[in-house]
């Protein structure tokens, strides 16, 4: 498959379906041979379903050249496997590899690469792939509400922001790929095709929440924690803001190149509150997320 392609519409009766969403890998052992003439490591790759559990599980053997390789065709894993298959179990799979320790069964080099997999007779919109967290969709969401603004959804991905009307304000936010691992290669290329990498805070419309100058009545910022301790919007005076755009969601975009683990913490405040001041920002709650090399 072309890694450079995350996201797969898949449909049964199209030819050839199998082979169009198949994963290969071939890994080299580097080392040199133990004193019985074998090599000390196993390499081991699981298969992730949306939910967690895994329905692939298995370590192979080194050949005498030292690689052992592997392909793994999709559909035998989120539909052949799934327990209704008038269900199939589409969203985002994970796939593990990890070079094992013969002994100490100890894992390193461990990788995991994500591909998400969509019903290929039905487009889902927008708000199917971003607010269920279920069937891939990994930021469960909590219950949050401040006076006339509640939260619906949230997420980290790649977007797009489509014109819905003449107003400045009328941009529909739509997911093209939302979960929580991606790598920095994934999160540059988004912007070359055309698209966002960034995060995404939902609420109502915004009509639901303006003032009588039709203005609307709350921004949003966020404080971006980086893996080596870095923080964005840390201090208010430079909180990153923004405005809803209608339906009622808001894009934060970002260009992230270090990879590890990020904290998003996302806030809400009222227009007319001093912005420098600490207290008049309202948390809303975190999100965590991974960029891989």
């Amino acid at each position: 498959m072309n890694p450079s392609q995350t996201v797969w519409a898949f449909d049964r009766e199209a030819y050839d379906a199998n082979k169009e969403v198949t994963f290969w890998c071939r890994v080299q052992r580097q080392s040199i041979l133990n004193r019985f003439g074998t090599f000390d490591y196993y390499f081991k790759t699981q298969v992730l379903r949306p939910d967690g559990s895994k329905v692939w599980n298995t370590t192979y053997g080194f050949n005498d050249e030292g690689y052992a390789e592997e392909k793994l065709t999709f559909p035998v894993f989120f539909y052949d496997r799934s327990p209704n298959k008038l269900s199939p179990a589409f969203g985002t799979l994970k796939v593990r590899t990890a070079v094992v320790e013969r002994e100490s069964k100890r894992e390193v080099s461990v990788r995991e690469y994500s591909v998400a997999f969509t019903d290929g007779k039905k487009q889902p919109a927008s708000s199917d792939v971003r607010s269920s967290g279920k069937g891939g969709h990994p930021f469960p969401v909590p219950s949050f509400q401040y006076k006339q603004w509640r939260l619906k959804s949230w997420g980290i991905g790649i977007y797009d922001e489509v014109s819905i009307g003449p107003n400045t304000y009328d941009r529909d936010v739509r997911a093209v790929d939302v979960r929580d691992t991606f790598s920095v290669n994934e999160a540059m290329s988004a912007w070359d095709k055309g698209h966002k990498f960034g995060a995404m805070l939902e609420g109502p419309p915004v009509n639901t929440y303006v003032n009588s100058n039709n203005l609307p009545l709350y921004v949003f910022g966020y404080i971006l924690k980086h893996p080596d301790g870095d923080n964005n919007g840390q201090d208010p005076r430079y909180r990153t803001s923004s405005y809803c755009k209608n339906p009622g969601a808001v894009l934060f975009t970002f260009d992230v190149r270090k990879p590890g683990r990020y904290r998003i913490e996302f806030l809400l405040r009222e227009r007319d509150k001093p912005s420098w001041e600490e207290s008049s920002w309202v948390p809303i709650g975190g999100i965590d997320f991974t960029l891989t090399q």
